[in-house]
């Protein structure tokens, strides 16, 4: 039963739609009517400013880390701190609030990816913001950053559950992305008309 409380608590906290409720507030709008239909981070970016962007990058953060702190708040170990962070991303992917829509899942699975291994992914982090800096390519300079993690976690000797879960996570997020885009960022929903989220 705790187990169940524990996967349902970081599927919900995942599921908390920071993107629709941040553009509903800025633009009084449904944000998978606005850009590529995606309810992220990078399409409030692209299509309603850096301000709300950041307010999203944030709340969906915060939501991965959240559901790794439930894990160990309730004395689990790290296979279900890495478990309850795919919930967490699964259920912005699926978002319950959005009738299973949601986004990619990016910015959750770094919020979980802080919290499993702080000193892997903080690094990559600065890494992805130099290169930012540089080439002006979220996508590419995300994407470094991201492979960058299981990298320094295993040169770190993080334990091995980690390493793998940091692989699982990402390996989640590219599923997801590849759905979305198939292998090119040229692929985009059609906007749709403003809803009601559950």
């Amino acid at each position: 039963m705790t187990v169940a409380m524990a996967l349902a608590v970081a599927y919900l906290l995942g599921s908390i739609p920071t993107s629709y409720i941040v553009v509903h507030l800025f633009t009084g709008r449904d944000v998978r009517s606005i850009g590529n239909g995606n309810p992220g981070m990078m399409n409030v970016w692209d299509n309603v400013g850096l301000r709300p962007a950041i307010l999203v990058g944030l709340g969906d953060i915060g939501k991965g880390m959240a559901a790794v702190g439930v894990a160990y708040w309730m004395g689990f170990g790290d296979p279900m701190a890495v478990t309850l962070g795919i919930m967490a991303v699964l259920g912005h992917d699926f978002s319950l609030f959005l009738r299973f829509q949601g986004g990619n899942g990016t910015a959750a699975a770094v919020g979980a990816l802080f919290a499993l291994v702080p000193e892997a992914s903080l690094p990559a982090a600065g890494l992805a913001v130099a290169i930012y800096a540089v080439v002006r390519n979220k996508r590419f300079a995300g994407i470094i950053g991201l492979l960058a993690i299981p990298a320094l976690a295993y040169a770190q000797a993080y334990p091995d559950v980690k390493v793998l879960g940091v692989i699982l996570l990402l390996t989640v997020v590219a599923l997801k992305i590849i759905r979305f885009e198939g292998f090119t960022p040229a692929r985009t929903r059609p906007p749709r008309e403003p809803d009601e989220f559950v």
